[in-house]
């Protein structure tokens, strides 16, 4: 394994908006995802598709992808890896260290490294499945628990539903002569908390480096508004981002740093009325108060902001900005 692994434990919030569109439909009606109480939701799930997304549009290789355009499962996207890398053959040690060295999402968030039974042959006591000209052999099912871990996302006030109706000018077979009408699910608006952690002693089994950990952030900033370019997603604006960096050896969290937000209202408009940023203000106080009880914890605190943002206080002045823009 890598000895450039991430040197001490962070802790992130990460804040952003969606405005007439799902952030997260469900796999029922592809409505805004919502629990019992009414609080809508997104899953880890979503934001990490984002995450992947961005970073392939970059350029780099991931695990959890599609062949050609085609989806496939976890057998099927490693050979199709190593037969492009003309690997023949490869040992279960060899190839989790392929994978980790090769799928940058692997690193981060781990993977279950189990092949299905329609794919597998036995083999004395071993696991042998062939694509192409690879074969991989595999003692036993594997699982990696990812180095970074997130919350569930949750809108952080009552957002209110909408069903959007419109037309198409193209009829739904040859034989009709007129369009038909859509309709699809939405939330007005809504700002979307997430709250997640990097742990070193995982990444010291997924080989996640500190390199890796500061492009992630990256990628969840510029993920959510660059890659969630579809008619439902379009629009989605990352509004704030806080790093915690804890000192080395610190083995501490706080935990769920979204539940520290609060949303104060600007005007006499009701939660389910707001339209953006300009509606309200974040209330940090008691997240602040938190990092400030544990400060002898904590190297550094760092954060982006959008210029749309407002807050009911200023910022320590000892927290330092991200550098969210460079990419490279």
């Amino acid at each position: 394994m890598a000895e450039n692994t991430l040197s001490c434990r962070h802790e992130f919030l990460f804040l952003y908006d969606i405005k007439m569109g799902n952030p997260n439909g469900d796999p029922d009606e592809n409505r805004p995802r919502v629990l019992p109480d009414g609080t809508h939701y997104v899953t880890d799930v979503r934001l990490k598709r984002f995450v992947r997304d961005f970073m392939k549009s970059q350029g780099k290789d991931i695990l959890v992808d599609t062949i050609e355009g085609k989806t496939t499962n976890l057998t099927g996207r490693v050979a199709y890896y190593l037969s492009k890398k003309d690997i023949k053959e490869a040992s279960a040690d060899e190839i989790v260290e392929i994978l980790l060295s090769s799928f940058i999402d692997a690193r981060m968030f781990g993977s279950c490294f189990a092949f299905k039974s329609e794919n597998i042959k036995s083999k004395k006591g071993h696991v042998e499945t062939k694509v192409g000209e690879s074969k991989i052999q595999w003692e036993s099912p594997k699982s990696l628990t990812g180095a970074i871990q997130l919350n569930m996302g949750e809108v952080l006030h009552k957002a209110e539903e909408v069903d959007i109706h419109g037309t198409t000018i193209l009829g739904s077979d040859e034989d009709k002569t007129t369009g038909t009408f859509t309709t699809y699910f939405a939330l007005r608006y809504a700002l979307i908390g997430f709250a997640g952690v990097a742990n070193e002693h995982s990444a010291e089994k997924s080989n996640m480096s500190d390199e890796d950990y500061e492009y992630f952030l990256k990628a969840m900033w510029h993920g959510v508004r660059v890659c969630g370019n579809t008619r439902t997603k379009v629009g989605q604006i990352p509004h704030l981002l806080i790093d915690i960096k804890y000192n080395k050896g610190e083995e501490y969290q706080i935990g769920r740093l979204h539940d520290y937000v609060k949303m104060i209202a600007t005007s006499d408009k009701k939660e389910k009325e707001w339209a953006s940023p300009k509606d309200y203000k974040l209330d940090l106080s008691l997240l602040i108060k938190r990092l400030g009880e544990q400060n002898d914890k904590i190297e550094t605190a760092r954060y982006a902001k959008s210029p749309d943002i407002q807050f009911t206080e200023d910022l320590p002045t000892d927290w330092q900005t991200l550098d969210i823009e460079n990419l490279t």
